[in-house]
Parts: C-alpha cells; structure tokens; sequence
C-alpha cells in the first residue's frame, strides 16, 4: 500500500510539527489464502455430530490407514507413551462421560493432546485427528482437538466452532434439547407455545434454569451465558501448566493466571450489583449454607448431570484449612528467600490452581461425591460447566480473597511508579451506556443430526443475552512533553471516596492500551469495538462451511483471523446491566509512564517502570495508598450511568432483591466524607443517574401569541430601553478555581474549595468549562520552547510519531495480560507449508 508522508509543522513556538502516514488507498481485511481455505476445508467435518463415529468417508479411510510411528512426531516418545496407555488401561469408551477431575480421564486427553501436537506437518496431524475422531472418547477428542488447535502454527488462523454448537447439551436445558431432538426425529412435528417455524428451520426459544433460590435465579442468564461459559472453558485449557508455549514460559505466567481469575469474579460481583445483591461471600468451611443445586442439562449418552446437595466430605475440609491458614506464610518466605513477585505467584497458582490437590480441585471434591459416581458427574466436574454452579463462584472468590491477602506482605508500588510528571487528566467522557437483553440464536443442527437427512433443515435454539450499545469513552490528556504511557480504564460500582480504598477490588479492568502523547491537550477515544482481549460471537460453522466454498469459487469470503481473537472475553457482556432509571458506576482512568518518576528530573538515572506497567493488575494488585493513587494528576474517577433497556428479558430474570449491599456499609473510621445513608439504593442516587420526565411541548401551545402579534413595519419607531441590568459575563473567581457564566446555565451548581481543604480528595471531574491554574511547585521545562522551527522539524524528522492511535493489530487474551507477541509484516502466511 502506497503511503504519504504528511509534514506538519507549527507556525509559532507554542505549536510543533508531527509525521502523520496517511494512506493513499483504503485498507482491505485481511483474507485467508487458498492454503488456509484447504486446512479449514479439511477440519470442517472433524466437527459434525462430534459425539458420534464420522460418516465423512475421508476421516474414515484415514482413520483406518493410520500407522503409530514415532518417526512422524517431533518427540519421538509421545507415541509410546499413548500406546502404552492404550494397551495397559485401555482407552475411555465412546459413550463414557469425560471429566477433567478423574486423573485417568486427565492422562488420557493429556496423551492425546501430545500426539496432535507434536506432529511434524499438518498431514500427520490431519492423520492423528481423524484416527482420534473415530477411536477416542467424545469428550477427550474435543478437548484434544480445540487445543491443538490454538497451539500449533499451522492452525493458528482457523475459524473455530463455538462449544456450544458442538456440545448444545452442556450449555442448554435439557428439556430443550429434548424438543430439539424430537424435532429432527420424529416426523409429525407438534409445534408448542415456545417452538417457532421459520421455513426449513425451527427454532426452540429457551429460558434460562430458574434455581430454588430466587437469589441464583435472577443471575442464570449470567452464569449460563454460553459466550461466558465458552470463554472459560477454553481459557482453561489455554492455560495448562504443562502446555510448552511462549505464555506459559512467560516470567509473568503466574500473574497472569491470577489476573484471569480475579477479572472473573470482579465482573460477576459487578453484575450482582446491578441486580441488588450483596457482594460474593467467600466459603466459610466452618459454617456455610450450601443450597441445592440442579443444573438441569443431560449428557449425550442420555444420563441427567448429577445435583450438587453440599458438602459430601469433611476429610478434605482440614486440607484446604491448612492451605488457607499457611498461603500468607509460603509468601512471606519466597519473599526473605529473595523472589520477586511474578515468581512467588507463580509458586502460589501451583498451590491455588494446578497441583494435584490444588485448592481448587480440593474444594471441589468437597462439594461432590463424583469420583466415586463416575457414570453421572456434577456439573463442578467439567470446564464446559463449572460456572452454571452458583457455589463454584464462592469458591473462586475465596480463593482470589486468599491470595489478595498474602500479597499484602510485598512492597507495594512507589509514587515514582505511579506519578507520571508533566502528564495531568483533564477529563473523561462517556455517553449514553446502555444494556439490553437481545435474542441470541445459534444452530445445533450438526450436533443431533443423524443419518441421511435434509442439508436444509436446521434446529436453532434462541436464548436472550446480555448485550450493549456500541458506546465511547474520551479522555482529554494534557501533557508537557512528548512521550508513551500506557492508558488503564476500569470500572467499578458507585461508592465514596473514603470507601474506594475498602473496595479496590471491585473495580475490573475494562481496557489497557499504549498511547503517544504530543504537547498540549490530546484527546484519547475509545470505542467498545476497540476494547482489548475481547472476541465477538463465533461464527457459526454454516457461515464458514459457506465462506469455504465461496473462497474456492474466487470469492474473498473467508477472514484470516488468529484463534486467539476468537476466544477472548465476550464482548456482550464487557458492561454489567443497567437499570431502567440508570444505575451509577464509576469509571477510573489512569495514564501510567513507561519511565520511572525521578525527582529534580535528571535523566542521567533513567529507569524503564516496566515492573510496575507490565504487571497486568497494576495499580490494584499490590497493597498502596489509594488516596494518594486517586490525588495524582494522571489519575480521574468518573461518575458514568448505565441504563437498561427494560422491555428485554432474558426468561427467568427477575428484578432482584432490595437488600443492602456490602458495598454500601460505611465504615466511619475511613474518612469523614458526608455520606448518604444509602448511597446505591435508587431512590437515592445522584439526580444525574435519573431518567428525566420528557417535556410536555404541547401544554406551551399558544401562550406565547401568534406568529403576526410580532412582525414589525420598518416605518414604526423604535425606542431604546435602558439597560438596568447586570450581566455577569465575566470569569469569576473563587480561591483559584475560575467558574465561567454561560447561556442556559442557572442550575449548575459550583463547588467552592477553601484554601484549608486543599489536601482533602475531591473529584477532579468539572462539567463545564473550568480552568485551573497550575499547582504550585511545578516547575515546568521552557527549553523545548525556546527551539526554532527548524530545529524542530530536524528532531521530528528522526522517526515518526503516531498520535492517540490504537494498535491495529490486536492480541486478544486474559483482560490484556498477555505481551504482544512479536509480529513480523515480511513474514508470509503461506510459510507453513513450506
């Protein structure tokens, strides 16, 4: 693509010059070569019915023709290993339910993945894909596969299939998956209130599981979300430990595993706030309630997922005591031993998360009795499913609560890694965030279908889910100097200042992205679309079969797009829900430097704050002074409001409770803030969260007199009235903070600081046009002013500055904690097949 190379250059000291590229013709997606258009060809089938033997006469014959040699693979012991396995314990059964909590049952798919992985070219890999297709239990093969996949370079950039199009059955009640059954089976079709026909298609409206505690049946939609339960499960697996890429062997990894599942249950407690509802209560093994839980979906030999009644046993209750009582003290001794903090989280996920007798694993063999039922499991015993458990939710957050709390015994940040000199927030905007519960219809054709049968006819189950308005959020940032800094939105729910440092838990990270700051006021936007590490729906697997074939008729119809844009966060459900009337949350920005703060400004000891910037929960993840946080100028909290749109529903969902929230118990030790007694409930809430009455124009129909009462002849006098009144246009001024007078503006109301308060936190969110003066003390660099303007385009001439663009290019992961990967343009696609 041809390019051209804009100079703009200042006409006065207090202006400079910037490169700008700008391109000559317009930019096209990138489309898959006729390489990939083959390999997506070939795995389609490997896909349909997953559950049962392919009729796919290619998977067939390959299946059969497939020879074990070691020779083929890159570690030549993988195939040993699984063919000492296959002949000592023998291989789970087709029709076998599979649980990644039955270590057998873990080997096996570990093995499996191993073979697939390790295949010298994607022929063999191809080869090992149809052998395991038609040999291999329904369950393993699908982990093993999805896996492969996202790991290996020569599959990198496939369309994958959505879970829940595979296995409907994990993800959909089963009483719907039992209509869609008899729909495709038998042949007198009775459509019922909730089955609609729509040409060769059906679709089967279903509701969410509606619990015995009304309190889990407000937030089904949330728990059963399929994008929601997808993402987790195959975030899970990209996770492994023992996987051999760059993300596990990344310094960080323990981080960011910790970040994953911290992000997690922030955004659950976020939507809980939105429906009224307390706070997440970590498990207390001493004294807990445990309700019943029916997760009311099938497996696809028939059998009913197992109901979860409470605690099945109490051996295991002093195990996780033990580790619970002993986190804090294995931190504080790999802290004197002289590891940093990515390292000791790094040991502290192992204990948590991927030991045998993991924290996790432990506190769910507590809750189930499934290794001894092998034949009909919960639903805490796979990935697919773990998140429709309300109690699974309770565990996850005693456990982050755990490791928060350790943690307190490392350093927290410095104030030179966290002030960014000569960069101040000026302000943030956001306009009218709204949720809505929008129809979701996905196929479930291939996954039931059976024998010879009409490639017309489909099933398709519809569900409401949570979505939202696309929406922007703008940041005006002034700064002094041209520089990088890394910009950090989060959000969280409407508290005070002084309870913000109780609460710093609760706020989850929305986006963090790299920005150019030039001289002057620079205005950040940012769209919902170009949030990080989020993914759209999947495309439907008719859509890409269909992509496919126009691509092999000279139609660019099949995008190349990475496997892991495909799995990050959902993007529908990036906001919580809002209410009808708004609901008040708080937006935190923070411009955060790629350079430590130095006092006195010497760059002789210049040192990168990479430490501190790369740590994916940084600020919030260290225990610091959040008062001092909220003072810096390159910080700004923001009151937003996010509204519902209130004729959408998403089935069983209710209005909540009205129960106090945790969040809104005052400590009044915290700071003496003049606070509501009820700050979140909504009758209380602030008049900019409310809905306004829409004006009545038509009750002001004739007061005003008609259109001739006011027309005048050039011949009638004039008389000049004398003005007796004031006009106050001036600025006016009240202990440094100017306030102008505008048009229209009666009820803005003014907050005036006394000089004694000027260390108290205030918001520094000002809604008109309000100027400050500079703090004092500031000392501010005139030397870049003092240059000419050659010298000025002679610096501007050494490399190109892009100003206030986001990447193109994005690296979908866990809530942008994942490096970007080095990325080369020379570096063509078709290489894997060299």
């Amino acid at each position: 693509m041809k390019l051209l190379t804009i100079l703009l250059a200042g006409l006065c000291a207090s202006t400079f010059g910037y490169l700008i590229k700008v391109p000559t013709t317009p930019t096209k997606p990138r489309i898959a070569p006729i390489g990939w258009v083959n390999i997506q060809k070939l795995m389609l089938p490997l896909f349909d019915n997953i559950c049962e033997d392919s009729s796919d006469p290619t998977i067939v014959k390959l299946s059969i023709e497939f020879a074990f040699d070691s020779a083929d693979f890159l570690e030549t012991e993988v195939i040993e290993k699984l063919q000492s396995f296959k002949s000592s314990k023998g291989l789970l059964a087709k029709g076998e339910i599979f649980s990644e909590t039955i270590d057998e049952h873990f080997n096996e798919f570990r093995l499996v993945y191993n073979v697939l992985y390790n295949a010298k070219d994607f022929d063999i890999f191809y080869k090992v894909a149809c052998w395991a297709r038609q040999n291999v239990n329904c369950g393993i093969f699908t982990n093993a596969i999805y896996l492969a996949i996202m790991t290996r370079k020569d599959t990198e950039k496939l369309s994958i299939p959505a879970p829940y199009e595979l296995i409907p059955n994990y993800f959909v009640r089963k009483d719907y998956i039992i209509q869609a059954a008899s729909l495709i089976s038998e042949k007198d079709i009775f459509l019922s209130d909730n089955i609609r026909e729509d040409g060769n298609t059906f679709i089967v409206d279903a509701n969410y599981t509606d619990y015995e505690s009304s309190e889990e049946a407000v937030l089904s939609y949330f728990h059963e979300d399929v994008g929601l339960n997808s993402y987790f499960y195959l975030t899970t697996l990209k996770n492994l430990p023992w996987i051999d890429t760059e993300f596990q062997r990344n310094v960080r990894y323990g981080e960011y595993i910790y970040h994953f599942m911290k992000q997690l249950i922030i955004r659950y407690d976020l939507e809980r706030y939105s429906n009224d509802l307390y706070e997440t209560d970590g498990i207390n093994w001493d004294d807990m309630e445990v309700t019943r839980y029916d997760p009311m979906i099938m497996y696809s030999n028939g059998n009913d997922f197992t109901s979860r009644q409470g605690i099945c046993s109490q051996d295991v209750i002093s195990s996780l005591k033990d580790i619970e009582n002993n986190i804090a003290t294995t931190v504080t001794h790999l802290r004197d031993g002289g590891f940093n903090k990515a390292a000791i989280l790094r040991h502290v996920m192992d204990i948590m998360l991927f030991n045998d007798n993991s924290y996790i694993n432990l506190a769910i063999k507590a809750m189930t009795d499934d290794i001894s039922t092998k034949s009909s499991l919960s639903a805490l015993s796979h990935s697919m499913t773990k998140l429709r458990d309300p109690i699974f939710w309770r565990i996850i957050k005693k456990m982050v609560e755990n490791v928060s709390n350790s943690l307190k015994v490392l350093p927290g940040y410095t104030k030179n890694q966290l002030y960014f000199p000569g960069v101040q927030i000026m302000n943030v905007d956001v306009k009218k965030v709204m949720t809505s519960f929008d129809p979701y219809v996905f196929d479930v054709t291939d996954a039931m279908k059976y024998g010879d049968q009409d490639p017309n006819f489909q099933i398709k189950i519809n569900q409401g889910r949570l979505n939202h308005k696309p929406f922007a959020i703008k940041v005006n940032v002034s700064s002094m100097v041209v520089q990088k800094g890394i910009m950090k939105l989060y959000l969280g729910p409407k508290v005070t200042l002084g309870e913000i440092r109780e609460n710093k838990n609760l706020f989850m990270l929305l986006d963090s992205f790299e920005i150019n700051l030039k001289r002057g006021s620079n205005l950040i936007t940012r769209t919902s679309d170009e949030i990080n590490n989020i993914s759209d729906d999947f495309v439907p697997l008719r859509t890409v079969r269909k992509n496919v074939i126009d691509s092999e008729f000279g139609v660019d119809a099949l995008p190349l797009n990475s496997v892991r844009s495909q799995i990050g966060f959902p993007s529908r459900l990036i906001l919580p829900k809002g209410s009808s009337d708004g609901l008040p949350f708080q937006l935190f920005a923070f411009v955060a430097p790629y350079i430590k703060a130095i006092p006195g400004g010497s760059k002789a000891n210049i040192q990168l704050n990479y430490d501190a910037i790369f740590s994916p929960g940084y600020p919030f993840d260290l225990d610091i002074d959040i008062q001092e946080l909220f003072n810096l100028p390159n910080t700004l909290l923001k009151d937003i409001t996010i509204t519902h749109k209130t004729e959408s529903k998403p089935g069983t969902y209710g209005s909540g409770y009205n129960r106090e929230k945790k969040w809104d118990v005052v400590d009044d030790n915290i700071m003496d803030y003049d606070i509501p007694s009820d700050p979140l409930a909504l009758g209380t809430r602030p008049e900019f969260t409310k809905k306004k009455d829409a004006f009545d124009y038509k009750s002001r129909k004739g007061q005003y007199g008609k259109k001739d009462k006011y027309t005048i002849d050039k011949t009638d006098p004039i008389t000049k009235i004398p003005d007796e009144t004031v006009e106050f246009r001036k600025d006016i001024e009240f202990n440094k903070v100017y306030t102008k007078n505008e048009e229209n503006s009666d009820n803005i109301q003014y907050k005036v600081i006394s000089k004694k308060d000027e260390n108290m936190a205030i918001d520094k969110i000002i809604t008109k046009d309000v100027k400050t003066e500079d703090k004092e003390g500031t000392s501010i660099d005139t030397t870049e002013l003092d240059k000419t303007i050659d010298d000025i385009v002679n610096d501007l001439k050494v490399e190109p500055i892009y100003l206030l663009s986001s990447p193109r290019r994005r690296y979908p992961t866990i809530f942008n904690i994942i490096l970007k990967p080095p990325y080369k343009e020379t570096e063509s696609d078709e290489r894997v097949y060299e």
